[in-house]
């Protein structure tokens, strides 16, 4: 089964097609009309569809909120150069080098780091 993605509205659109390119499936929120929706819909949204989230929102780094649904994980990206072309350079290294990393429940990649959590499943 092909392992698909979320992607929040302050992702590029261009992450779309890297993903796609690589095999995964990817929808982007505004693409398809949530644009603007709440968090709690956003994982309700994912865990329904067995989805992952691709994010720069440090809001989605709340453990107690990731641990209340049962998404697919989240990636949380926090860069200090955050133009388009700087983030999908790091998601295409991150792809490369931690592709099997993505049986995990949670991954930040901060710059030249990937921190990687277990949380705990229900």
């Amino acid at each position: 089964m092909s392992i698909k993605f979320l992607l929040d509205e302050n992702t590029p659109y261009a992450l779309i097609d890297l993903l796609e390119n690589r095999g995964f499936t990817a929808m982007h929120l505004k693409k398809i009309g949530k644009g603007g929706i709440r968090k709690g819909e956003v994982f309700e949204f994912t865990e329904k569809n067995k989805m992952w989230i691709i994010t720069r929102d440090a809001d989605f780094q709340s453990i107690q909120k990731f641990n209340n649904y049962q998404v697919a994980g989240i990636i949380l990206i926090k860069l200090t150069l955050s133009k388009t072309g700087s983030l999908l350079k790091t998601i295409k290294r991150f792809l490369d080098k931690y592709n099997d990393k993505l049986s995990e429940k949670r991954l930040i990649i901060e710059d030249y780091e990937v921190r990687i959590y277990q949380l705990e499943r229900r």
